[in-house]
């Protein structure tokens, strides 16, 4: 299946292993991963973009590279997530620093999470976990129409807040 979903300013197509460079640069710094578990090695930011491509061939989806339309600069990553044990069908979003303060997260992810209810008509809430001290992509969730909920997520020692947004809401927003 060929993904390829556009918005205004961006493009959001399935990674590739062409990817892998950009996202191990984003990762690598600071003020992008001090909420996403901190810098972490080259050789582990490589398995984790492995692990991303491999979530495409065991679930049929995954994370999107975002690129801006008029340059065709990588900017991100947006788009459906759940491994095993995920508290459910997430919607997440990682921007690199540079592309900040651009409205990019919420676009892309607006973009995404129609991809994914158009994919999944029976999914009745889409879900995003963030980090309590992550005020940014708060921001963003507020922004696409997603809520705190009381839930809470343990991922590998750290505890994640859970925001929802259910179908019918979503959709009469953004839809």
């Amino acid at each position: 299946m060929t993904v390829r979903i556009e918005t205004e300013r961006l493009i959001l197509r399935p990674i590739e292993p062409r990817d892998c460079d950009d996202h191990i640069a984003m990762m690598s710094d600071p003020l992008v991963a001090e909420t996403l578990g901190g810098v972490q090695s080259r050789d582990i930011l490589w398995r984790q973009f492995a692990s991303y491509l491999g979530h495409w061939s065991i679930r049929g989806f995954g994370w999107f590279s975002v690129e801006e339309r008029n340059s065709g600069a990588w900017l991100g990553r947006v788009g459906p997530w759940m491994p095993e044990g995920w508290p459910g069908l997430e919607c997440g979003w990682t921007i690199a620093s540079s592309a900040w303060g651009k409205g990019y997260a919420p676009e892309a992810a607006i973009g995404a999470t129609k991809w994914i209810f158009a994919q999944f008509p029976d999914l009745p809430r889409i879900i995003s976990t963030i980090d309590p001290s992550n005020t940014k992509s708060q921001a963003v969730a507020k922004k696409i129409g997603e809520t705190k909920t009381e839930e809470t997520f343990d991922f590998s020692g750290f505890k994640l807040d859970v925001w929802a947004a259910d179908r019918a809401s979503w959709l009469s927003r953004f839809g």
